[in-house]
């Protein structure tokens, strides 16, 4: 005997009782039970699908499972809400609902046809005769305020129900600063289709507080809400019936108001830039004392100036002209040799009393007669030579070069002096 386990797909899909959903006229959802079991022994990917209903019909799967292990079992609930003043009907029409398990590219498939009634449903619905979300806002401290409701059968059967309007705060809380009334505050057989209009009326109290409520208005028959509307409500926040914020309706005060500080401020701007500061520094000098006219310029410029006192005290700058001369007195520089006269001294220059007679020679000076040394006699020794001294030249010192080109050491005794000032 041989036994084989293999992966085996099976999944099983089971309608609501009688394989029919009642939908009820409403603003919420009739719903209708379906099982899915995975009877196989492996685990199932689910996907769900449902036919086209009806035109205005709103359908749905309100939980869709998406995975199933093996022998698993769930609940998908499905939806329907009818068209309003649909009529009742133990068939309005059928929908089949699929449901497609897959295992690693395999896929296995269950589904069910139900039949949709409509069942007898009394619904209304109420409307405000004029669109706007700020209807009962900023109400009258004194006059209050009425706002017309329009109550419609859409329902099936004909209408009969009791209104009633309460006011709460932000936290749930019902108020009581305010009296409210609602006229007429019963429907009695409103056909299918038809309209009522209804008044509501608020007025706030002497002691009524500046939040904004919330007025809730119901719509109940046979022990239960039909239906409900909701709107905020507020006071005004001008006391008085007179005045021109209680006139304008709210946002243009808002816009008013804007358009006062935008004014305020730009005059403000206006006149800052327009503004002058006078000051001519009387208020620095003591009574009956008199003073320049421009003593305030004169000082702020003083005050202000401080290059010279920066030169003057602290600063011990030194010029460029300055440096080059301390580096010239510190350097050993060579002496340059000085331009011998373009020709001779003068006439008239050295003193008189001291001049020799006669110009100096065009010439070299005369060289003197040397007189002939005495031979020696025979086996008599001769003389030791006798050296005389040297002569010191009397007159100024020499240049560095020696004595000028041209000139003898008699002219310089005599001219030298002039010839060293005259050179430097």
């Amino acid at each position: 005997t041989t036994l084989i386990v293999r992966d085996e797909l099976s999944i099983e899909l089971t309608p609501p009782e009688n394989g029919r959903i009642d939908a009820h006229i409403s603003d919420a959802f009739s719903y209708g039970e379906f099982l899915v079991k995975n009877t196989g022994n492996t685990y199932l990917s689910l996907e769900w699908n449902h036919g086209l209903a009806p035109d205005g019909w709103s359908v749905g799967f309100a939980n869709p499972t998406v995975y199933l292990e093996p022998r698993e079992q769930k609940t998908v609930r499905f939806g329907l809400v009818p068209p309003a003043q649909t009529a009742a009907t133990d068939n309005a029409f059928e929908i089949l609902v699929t449901v497609n398990g897959s295992n690693q590219g395999r896929s296995i498939q269950a589904s069910e046809m139900i039949t949709v009634g409509v069942v007898e449903s009394l619904f209304g619905n109420i409307t405000t005769q004029r669109e706007g979300a700020r209807l009962l806002l900023g109400i009258d401290r004194d006059d209050g305020r009425s706002e017309t409701l329009v109550i419609r059968n859409d329902g099936n059967i004909p209408l009969t129900g009791d209104i009633g309007a309460m006011l709460f705060d932000d936290e749930g809380d019902e108020r009581t600063d305010w009296s409210v009334d609602v006229s007429p505050d019963t429907v009695t057989n409103l056909g299918v289709g038809e309209n009522l209009d209804v008044v509501i009326t608020l007025l706030p109290k002497e002691n009524v507080e500046r939040g904004v409520g919330l007025l809730t208005i119901n719509l109940s028959g046979s022990d239960e809400v039909i239906t409900q509307l909701e709107l905020e409500v507020s006071v005004s926040t001008a006391f008085g019936s007179g005045g021109l914020w209680d006139v304008l309706p709210e946002g243009a005060n808002f816009a008013i108001a804007a358009l006062l500080v935008v004014g305020l401020v730009a005059a403000g701007a206006r006149m800052k830039r327009s503004g002058r500061l006078i000051d001519d520094g009387t208020e620095l000098v003591s009574p009956n004392t008199h003073t320049d006219p421009d003593l305030l310029g004169q000082r702020r410029d003083e005050a202000l100036d401080l290059g010279s006192s920066v030169d003057e005290l602290t600063s011990g700058e030194v010029s460029d002209e300055e440096i080059a001369k301390a580096i010239m007195q510190s350097m050993d520089m060579p002496v340059a040799p000085a331009t011998p006269p373009s020709g001779l001294p003068p006439a008239g220059l050295p003193p008189t009393n001291a001049v020799p007679l006669g110009l100096p020679p065009a010439g070299m000076p005369p060289s003197p007669s040397k007189a002939l040394p005495a031979l020696p006699q025979a086996g008599v020794p001769a003389p030791a030579p006798v050296v005389a001294p040297p002569v010191v030249p009397a007159g100024p010192p020499l240049p560095p070069g020696g004595l000028p080109v041209g000139w003898t050491m008699e002219q310089w005794q005599h001219y030298g002096h002039e010839w060293l000032r005259r050179h430097g």
